[in-house]
């Protein structure tokens, strides 16, 4: 019984062959046979192949971007299962996901990142032994490649590529050391600004299970507390003159911005900076002693706004 069924599978199967084999011919090659290293098992190289490619370059793209996939995952394996053993778990919200699910975003993430490193840029299949299998469609006469390259990869360059990541994250860790220890030290607000935006754009290079994003987060915090907590200091008021400062605690703080002024009386302003103090100066002829007479003195940084009214000395 077993051997009809054998043989009945076999005359199923065997048109359906005989017609895949009719329908495409081998039109070219770029060698006689094929190599033996498409049948081949290696731990000194990664064997990548495309079928069906419209064209030679794009068969080349198709294969270059497994090859970097391929090599990213590999390094990831290794990297992404030290970050996992490091997570503390009753820190992160899951968002509806398992375990499992969540584990398996953070290796796809990491294989992203991974494949950002600059040392990922030398691969190239000028490295590569290739062997390429023009064929055509009978019916249509449409062709197609098939494209094997045998890439050189040996377990010393993927130390070497492990190793690269691991050097980029520690300059992710000391930028954000830099960031953290330099603050107590600015005294400009416009510096401050500036490190706010170029962090924020830093923070897109992490996860959200990244230790560095919440560190990151922190640092960030500080300087924009800093930034809230600034305040205008009165130095001089009298002769229709003001002169003022911006201050962080005690810290006297510098910055190229100059305020907006408003009043109900006083007009004619002029603003200038004298050192770390801003000179200003009005016109104070339509402030009488019995009314309100105020300067009103704003200035915006970034979605923070400090305001400081301050009454006239006739």
């Amino acid at each position: 019984m077993k051997k009809n069924i054998i043989i009945s599978l076999l005359l199923f199967i065997i048109p359906f062959v005989g017609l895949s084999q009719k329908e495409y011919k081998l039109k070219n090659q770029s060698s006689k046979e094929r190599p033996g290293w498409i049948y081949e098992s290696r731990t000194d190289a990664l064997m990548i192949q495309t079928k069906k490619a419209a064209s030679i370059e794009d068969a080349q793209n198709e294969v270059m971007s497994d090859l970097l996939h391929q090599i990213a995952s590999s390094v990831a394996v290794t990297v992404s299962g030290e970050i996992i053993k490091d997570i503390d778990w009753t820190t992160i919200d899951l968002k509806g996901k398992t375990r499992e699910e969540y584990i398996e975003s953070i290796k796809q993430n990491t294989t992203v990142k991974i494949a950002k490193i600059p040392e990922m840029q030398g691969i190239t299949l000028l490295k590569a032994e290739k062997y390429w299998e023009e064929y055509i469609n009978k019916k249509t006469k449409e062709s197609f490649y098939d494209l094997y390259i045998l890439y050189p990869f040996s377990l010393f360059e993927l130390q070497e590529l492990i190793d690269a990541y691991n050097a980029q994250q520690k300059a992710y860790s000391d930028k954000i050391d830099s960031y953290r220890n330099s603050l107590p030290e600015k005294n400009n607000i416009d510096n401050i600004l500036n490190d706010i935006t170029e962090m924020k754009t830093l923070l897109k290079e992490f996860e959200e299970y990244d230790s560095k994003y919440r560190e990151l987060k922190n640092v960030i915090s500080l300087y924009e507390k800093t930034i809230t907590n600034l305040y205008i200091e009165v130095v001089e008021n009298e002769n229709s003159k003001l002169v003022i400062q911006l201050k962080h605690d005690e810290k006297v703080m510098k910055t190229k911005s100059l305020p907006q002024l408003r009043s109900e009386c006083a007009r004619d302003f002029t603003r200038k900076h004298n050192g770390n103090q801003i000179d200003i100066t009005f016109n104070s002829f339509d402030c009488y002693e019995q009314d309100d007479n105020y300067v009103e003195i704003r200035f915006n940084f970034g979605k923070k706004r400090i305001l400081k009214k301050v009454n006239i000395k006739l």
